[in-house]
């Protein structure tokens, strides 16, 4: 059964799909819940690439005009279904969801909400469910990385790659970056990283190599993709795992079985949002886990760009042109004159 409505909300929705999208900040009704749901009024609220592909009609998921952006967002519990228990009103939480973060309240299934730390700022757990999801997914469920192991990750800079890194450091991992330019990454992932190697396709093997002794690296988590994963491959160890995460750089070229057959190497991808609703309970738990590390600083989340609700055109732009490698944030409500509470 759901619960009644109350008053209207705030929220930004999208009114047209084109390049630039048609976007107003509306009135909308209060929604309802269920049992199993919990309503989070964001005080923060993520604003991803993939936002900006849905609000133009080019992501996979093309939601019914109008609609509601954002797939994270960071706020107060407001209200809790009856089969609810882990969380209640008043709490600090994130939230992750397939849509409706940019609004005053947003109705999300209990699984995907969770208390985040006092030390934690609304804005950095607005951008943090995803990325650090993606990551544990990657690394415990698909590479199930061992202390002692090493791992690459490509795109280490990036929300997800460097998410992969902390994490697989927190892990016991010994962790090595690959960047074309290392000069730069070095300074910005010296405390989740071992190794930045500085290398392209052509260079990644013999570099990796050089690091590891010969032996390779134990475990590769891709986001980039492209002509790079055919090559890491080569740069494996005997019973190497490699997890496909993202194509930042396109599709990726075609692995030679050859090379996975020789060294007992296996391919796995991750689509990591599944979890959400295909095993809810797991997806809970790594949040917990998660979040845990950040209360001990294990992890450390960047605070990222905030934005008001009006300045929505200069926060889709600032994500567009890639002005900042950081984080992108929205200020939903009464606290929208900062995200550090």
């Amino acid at each position: 059964m759901t619960a009644p409505s109350r008053s209207g909300v705030t929220a930004l929705r999208v009114h047209r799909y084109q390049e630039t999208p048609i976007v107003a900040v509306d009135e909308i009704p209060s929604p309802t819940w269920g049992p199993h749901d919990v309503v989070v009024a964001p005080r923060a609220a993520a604003l991803h690439v993939a936002d900006l592909l849905m609000m133009k009609g080019e992501y996979q998921v093309r939601p019914e005009l109008p609609f509601v952006p954002g797939m994270e967002a960071a706020g107060l519990v407001i209200e809790v279904g009856d089969e609810v228990s882990h969380v209640a009103p008043g709490d600090r939480v994130l939230a992750v969801m397939a849509q409706g973060a940019i609004a005053g309240a947003a109705v999300v299934p209990g699984a995907q909400v969770a208390r985040i730390p006092d030390s934690m700022t609304y804005s950095a757990a607005a951008t943090f469910g995803i990325a650090y999801f993606t990551a544990y997914a990657a690394l415990h469920f698909r590479a199930g990385v061992r202390a002692g192991e090493t791992v690459l990750v490509t795109g280490a800079r990036g929300g997800v790659g460097r998410a992969c890194a902390q994490l697989a450091t927190a892990m016991g991992a010994t962790v090595v970056a690959v960047s074309r330019d290392a000069e730069k990454a070095r300074p910005e992932l010296r405390e989740c990283v071992d190794n930045v190697v500085e290398a392209d396709e052509e260079t990644v093997v013999d570099a990796v190599k050089r690091v590891t002794g010969g032996r390779g690296v134990d475990v590769v988590i891709d986001v980039v993709g492209g002509r790079l994963l055919s090559q890491l491959v080569r740069a494996t160890a005997w019973e190497g795992r490699i997890v496909i995460v993202g194509f930042a750089a396109g599709a990726p070229e075609p692995v030679k079985p050859g090379h996975l057959l020789v060294k007992n190497v296996s391919v796995a991808g991750l689509q990591s949002t599944d979890y959400w609703t295909r095993s809810p309970d797991r997806l809970r738990a790594a949040l917990g886990e998660l979040l845990a590390l950040v209360d001990t600083g294990a992890l450390s989340v960047p605070e990222p760009r905030e934005f008001r609700l009006g300045e929505i055109d200069v926060a889709m732009r600032a994500l567009a042109e890639g002005s900042s490698r950081r984080s992108v944030v929205i200020l939903v409500g009464q606290d929208e004159t900062s995200g550090a509470r």
